[in-house]
């Protein structure tokens, strides 16, 4: 049997050029005059003959006589993953085009030697206008030889050139996402960034501003892409004169997404690298500056934080000592008023939808920044939950400082107000919360006992105080963000570089500030663990107030305010709500931390 079919084979290969040759001399017998049988001989087609392309002619008698014509080339029957790719083409779906409309003269074609990017080049500008990219400055490098130039297949791809309606809002963020994609694919590249002496900090700088980032976490469709500042196709360096970044041009390409803007804004820094200070000395100066800031505050609070955490566990089991109970007494002291309270609440509601919807934006790489804007129905709307809470932060802020110009002034009397500014009762530090800091860390070491503490102690008045600088910071930087345009009537675009790190990194002191120091100092520490309830009951227990702020409790029996002060124990549903809302705000401030630093450190 296998001698059978290995003769077979052998007459087969000597005879198939007999009928190929007779099917050629058949063929060229009628179309010699319309075909280059010698090209087509030498073209990638020559050896496979006529019939292997057009095929389902019956016997060659009849299509002589006209009475069977070629059916129309089918090239998928060969080229099955290209012809695959093709069906979702633009030049497929939107123009109809064939195979050979493009690879002509399809009766002689040759194998491509070399680049194909560079082969095809010549094949797109058949029909695209090539004017504006052979000015560019990517078309300038391809025609110098330039291996590492972008063609046209290089930005658009071949045989799958994506197709999208620019009327649809949809297609044309998808649109900007993938041509980003593409420039971004070869600007982060750092070997091609070397052979062409360019910096990949560009694309660095890209995802640091709001537009990058956004794009960053999946929505392009509300952000600038490359070709929105640096059009499609002419690009060039903005020392051209035709360049859309040209200091002349420059205005009218922001202008074309922000209408209310001054010439200032063209100082903006869209590519921004906070760590360069000959691009920015301003710019890197205010990075110094809140690095300094961040790594002082955090250094000192969370060693404040760990010394006391050690001090009174060793108290609690080393010493034996008790802690005072603060909610078991029938009757209580009122330490904070109905308004204090609602106060307190909507700041802890402010708080937590702004860091909910600004870091994900902050982190658009992090596993769950993307879920959080969606739950939110995207950035856009993201923001404007983002600004909602911002205001109300700004209410509460400027009815804070209303009531600290009362408690200075009542009444408008001037007479008293720096014995009031530095009193007990005020939240402005004096000499003697210095005092007590420096007692708190001989405590910390066992040379000293605890200091006494009066109506308020450093830690809180710290948290007071930062209020002011924060939202100074926060609030002016992030007012600046909202309206960028506006601002730049009286400001320089480059501040809004400023802004926008301040506004970030301020954002983070705040957020782990909150989460990590107030949360141990107020909650979390052993002699209130798990939860101090007062800020939400707005009373504790006689006993309570002994043990943490005796001087308080001295001056008001020496003043005979106590009684005044007396109240019954909070009801049992003031006392469920605040262990549900206190504990779950205490709860998701902790996630909120850990998804923070996972997103920091990954």
């Amino acid at each position: 049997m296998n001698y059978l079919l290995s003769t077979v084979t052998v007459i087969f290969a000597l005879i198939s050029p007999l009928v190929l040759g007779a099917e050629e001399v058949t063929c060229q017998s009628c179309h010699r005059e319309t075909l280059n049988f010698q090209a087509f001989y030498g073209s990638v087609h020559g050896k496979i003959g006529c019939r292997s392309c057009h095929q389902k002619l019956g016997r060659i008698e009849v299509h002589l006589a006209g009475q069977d014509q070629a059916r129309e080339v089918k090239c998928n029957q060969c080229h099955q993953n290209i012809a695959l790719k093709y069906k979702r083409d633009v030049h497929n779906l939107k123009y109809n085009l064939a195979c050979q409309d493009c690879h002509q003269p399809i009766h002689a074609l040759k194998r491509t030697i070399g680049d194909i990017s560079l082969a095809s080049e010549g094949l797109c500008r058949r029909c695209h206008l090539s004017e504006y990219y052979a000015l560019s400055g990517h078309g300038r490098l391809v025609e110098a030889g330039n291996p590492d130039a972008p063609t046209c297949i290089d930005c658009h791809g071949l045989h799958n050139v994506p197709i999208f309606d620019l009327s649809s809002e949809r297609a044309r963020a998808m649109a900007r996402e993938t041509y980003t994609r593409k420039c971004i694919s070869c600007h982060s590249n750092v070997k091609i960034a070397r052979r062409n002496k360019f910096s990949t900090q560009t694309v660095k700088g890209y995802f640091e501003t709001y537009h990058g980032k956004v794009m960053k976490a999946g929505f392009p469709q509300q952000v600038a892409g490359c070709a929105d500042c640096h059009t499609g196709h002419n690009i060039l360096p903005k020392t051209s004169p035709t360049s859309a970044i040209h200091p002349d041009n420059l205005y009218g390409t922001c202008k074309s997404c922000h209408p209310v803007m001054h010439k200032r804004f063209i100082k903006f820094d869209p590519h921004p690298n906070p760590q360069d200070s000959g691009r920015s000395s301003s710019l890197y100066a205010a990075n110094i500056f809140m690095a300094i800031l961040l790594s002082g505050t955090f250094l000192f609070f969370w060693l404040h934080s760990l010394l006391w955490w050690r001090r009174s566990y060793y108290e609690k089991y080393r010493e034996g000592k008790k802690f005072a109970p603060t909610t078991s007494e029938k009757i209580q002291i009122q330490r904070f008023s109905l308004r204090d309270r609602i106060m307190h609440f909507l700041l802890v509601i402010s708080f937590f939808t702004l860091v909910l919807t600004g870091f994900p934006i902050k982190y658009p790489d992090a596993s769950w920044a993307r879920p959080l804007l969606i739950f939110w129905g995207g950035p856009h709307q993201a923001g404007l939950f983002h600004r909602g809470a911002a205001l109300l932060l700004c209410v509460l802020f400027v009815y804070t400082c209303w009531l600290s110009y009362k408690f200075l002034f009542p009444q408008g009397k001037k007479e008293g107000w720096l014995k009031r500014l530095l009193g007990p009762d005020s939240l402005f530090p004096n000499l003697k919360d210095f005092k007590d800091i420096a007692g708190m860390f001989k405590w910390f070491f066992h040379r000293g006992e605890m200091p006494k503490f009066d109506r308020w102690t450093y830690w809180e008045k710290f948290d007071f105080m930062a209020v002011f600088w924060g939202m100074t910071v926060i609030g002016l930087s992030g007012f600046m963000l909202w309206f960028p345009g506006l601002f730049s009537y009286i400001l320089p675009g480059w501040v809004i570089n400023i802004a926008a790190i301040v506004h970030s990194e301020e954002a983070f002191l705040a957020a782990i500030f909150i989460f990590t120091v107030h949360f141990f100092n107020n909650h979390l520490v052993p002699t209130k663990f798990p939860l101090e309830r007062n800020i939400f009951t707005g009373r504790y227990s006689i006993e309570a107030m002994k043990a943490e702020r005796p001087l308080e409790y001295e001056r008001m029996v020496a003043e005979g305010r106590l009684e005044a002060m007396k109240k019954e124990a909070p009801g049992i549903w003031t006392q469920l709500f605040a262990s549900l809302f206190g504990l779950g705000s205490l709860i998701l401030g902790l996630i909120l931390t850990a998804f923070i630093f996972y997103a920091l450190l990954s």
